[in-house]
């Protein structure tokens, strides 16, 4: 990553002790913050831990007098220039500008605003609006501010999405640009740490990502506390927004932001996550984490081969089976005679096959996935070519072989096309399963996931024309 020299100042580390010479260097696209604190030295070479490997923040100021404070500095370099300096090098995560707080237990703040590129289709929302002919003659855009849409609150903090836009002052110009940018609002009722709020963020863009089904990175970001202000020479006091320039930046492609979407291309927008029982994901998020570890890591790696997108999709419905239906045999055995009571009896002994053959001191792979397929009796997912009772069989058969490589299982594998649209099938019965923990109700959780999987059903369809055609 490649940084440029942004101001030279005077440092210290925790705001104690000696004051250091330094050179802040920053790459404002990629989040980058490097400090090199140099010291004076014409003896011998001074000590490796002269200044901590991690500090918790350092407050400097540039020669210019502006303040700065970097946040969760941690050593990158050590350079010992024989009689003449030691310079030691400290990649920081977030860097205020305006401001040098004195203590650590100071750093904290009562909001932030913080930007997410490329989800303003799934806000479903506008500043700019189309007027109507009649009410304005010859004109073709209007400006019509919305306030934050509120996406969820407790008694410690609300979440809101807002979209900051452009309205240019000046006219006389060839070409004038109208931008609008969308943002998290985060509040707390008393004030948190940076890492709080930037917890409560990710939580919330890792959803997003989840139902947009596209990588995500951070924007700009300004917090405020009231401890920062500007006062009016009549004594009133106005709460200064800090500029934040942090390390949480990613290069992502976010050229589908501009891509008009259709229904089935997300999960879910904002306004119908507004319907969804929020406060439900937020209870059991952390039991959910490795489940959207997994979900998203197919997101983020694309270039991932179709056998590792398929291993990462079983195993998480693996992992969401075990860790929210039925983790031991006792409790599977207890969940399917529950299961049969609702079923006619003329199934009882295919459908016991189908959840508990091959059982024996554990549920095995295809139980897990055969339950999760069955969906309580209450949806029926596509399979396309694959037989409903036969598949959970066969995706157990696939990631046996391909995780422990048993020529004896290569003949029963999926491969090629079959694993493709494998994957896709398992993802669908993975999103079922993620809008029903969103608290989402099953009319919508059904109409959206066969929507979503309209898509392949067309393909397939497709290729078995295309195969007909060929063989005439």
């Amino acid at each position: 990553m490649k940084v440029n020299l942004s101001a030279t100042g005077f440092w210290k580390v925790n705001n104690k002790g000696a004051k250091y010479t330094g050179d802040l260097y920053l790459n404002e696209d990629e989040g980058g913050i490097i400090l090199y604190i140099r010291i004076p030295n014409k003896g011998p070479i001074m000590s490796y831990l002269e200044i901590p490997l991690e500090i918790s923040f350092i407050v400097g100021t540039t020669i210019n007098g502006a303040e700065i404070t970097l946040v969760n500095c941690s050593r990158i370099s050590t350079n010992s220039r024989v009689g003449s300096e030691e310079v030691f090098g400290y990649k920081a995560q977030f860097m205020f500008n305006g401001v040098n707080f004195e203590k650590e237990e100071d750093i904290k703040f009562s909001k932030m605003i913080i930007g997410i590129p490329g989800i303003i289709q799934w806000g479903d929302v506008s500043n700019y609006i189309r007027p109507e002919l009649h009410q304005t003659e010859g004109s073709l855009i209007g400006l019509d501010i919305i306030d934050p849409v509120k996406i969820y609150s407790n008694e410690s903090y609300n979440i809101s999405y807002y979209l900051t836009f452009s309205d240019p002052f000046y006219l006389m110009s060839e070409e004038i640009t109208l931008k609008q940018k969308p943002h998290l609002i985060i509040e707390a009722q008393s004030s948190k740490t940076i890492e709080w709020f930037m917890n409560i963020a990710n939580q919330m863009k890792r959803l997003i990502e989840i139902a947009i089904g596209s990588t995500l990175s951070y924007g700009s970001m300004t917090v405020e506390t009231p401890d920062v202000y500007y006062e009016l020479e009549n004594g009133e006091k106005h709460i200064r927004p800090l500029e934040v320039f942090h390390a949480h930046k990613h290069a992502v492609n976010i050229e589908s932001s501009s891509r008009r979407l259709i229904k089935h291309d997300y999960l879910f927008s904002l306004t119908e996550l507004k319907e969804a029982n929020f406060s439900k994901w937020q209870h059991i998020a952390n039991i959910m984490e490795p489940i959207i570890e997994l979900y998203i890591d197919s997101l983020y790696n694309q270039n991932l081969s179709v056998s590792r997108h398929f291993l990462n999709m079983v195993q998480a419905l693996e992992t969401y089976h075990s860790r929210k239906i039925a983790y031991s045999l006792d409790d599977f055995k207890k969940r399917v005679d529950k299961l049969l009571e609702a079923r006619p009896r003329a199934f009882w002994k295919t459908d016991k096959e189908l959840l508990l053959g091959g059982c024996r001191n554990f549920v095995i792979l295809k139980s897990r996935l055969a339950d999760l397929l069955i969906a309580d009796y209450k949806f029926i997912f596509h399979t396309g070519n694959f037989k409903l009772l036969e598949f959970p069989n066969s995706i157990a058969q696939t990631r046996n072989y391909y995780t422990h490589y048993d020529q004896e299982r290569e003949n029963k594998a999926l491969k090629g096309e079959e694993l493709i649209t494998a994957f896709h099938i398992l993802r669908n019965i993975l999103e079922f399963y993620l809008l029903r923990e969103l608290g989402f109700k099953e009319d919508f959780i059904h109409e959206r996931i066969r929507e979503r999987i309209k898509p392949i059903i067309t393909s397939n369809d497709i290729r078995r024309a295309d195969k007909r055609r060929n063989s005439q």
